[in-house]
């Protein structure tokens, strides 16, 4: 085992326990709201938030291994960096269902009053995760640039445009058409990654 892989697996760690929790969190959200199913008003968008919620924090567990080689990655500064974009993702996790529900629980009051909280989350996370995403593509851009130019910018253009949005806009059609958008997004930016 090269110097280089045990470090990636020591600094992957918190990056774990930080997803873990992430996940951890979201079910037993859902676990709560099933077992008490004849007093929750199910809402498709509050689940489809939720779900896009775990597609970030499936995607992101993929994306560290795709920097599993980066030596910025080890440096303090950097991993503190990542350590603070895990956290809103967690955050972001979190705020997907209600925590602790006494009596009737509606999930669609709950989403509206928890949508500007949620999408302000997913913008600020976004942003890093934009930020990230230039530093560790600047040496590709160089070999490629008209058309990783134009990915990047439609790709993490939407990435945070739509969530930005989502944060100011009320109407729920509106909300259906950026969670398809942003699904539709991270499933084509994931679709090609695999851990080998």
């Amino acid at each position: 085992m090269t110097p280089e892989i045990r470090a990636f697996e020591f600094a992957l760690g918190l990056f774990s326990v930080l997803i873990g929790l992430s996940i951890a969190d979201v079910a037993t959200s859902l676990h709560r709201l099933i077992r008490k199913n004849e007093v929750v008003r199910w809402d498709p968008l509050t689940l489809l938030a939720t779900l896009f919620a775990l597609l970030m924090i499936i995607g992101m567990w993929f994306d560290l291994w795709g920097i599993r080689n980066a030596t910025s990655v080890r440096s303090f500064f950097f991993y503190i960096a990542l350590v603070a974009a895990f956290f809103v993702l967690f955050l972001i996790a979190a705020s997907s269902l209600p925590d602790e529900a006494t009596g009737a629980v509606d999930l669609r009051s709950y989403y509206d009053a928890n949508r500007r909280y949620f999408w302000l989350l997913v913008t600020l996370f976004q942003v890093i995760y934009v930020g990230f995403g230039f530093h560790f593509i600047a040496g590709i851009i160089a070999h490629e640039p008209l058309r990783l130019l134009v990915v990047v910018l439609v790709q993490w253009g939407l990435l945070i445009i739509v969530p930005a949005m989502l944060t100011l806009v009320r109407s729920r059609p509106v909300h259906y058409a950026g969670l398809i958008v942003l699904f539709a997004v991270d499933l084509w930016h994931y679709a090609p990654y695999s851990i080998n």
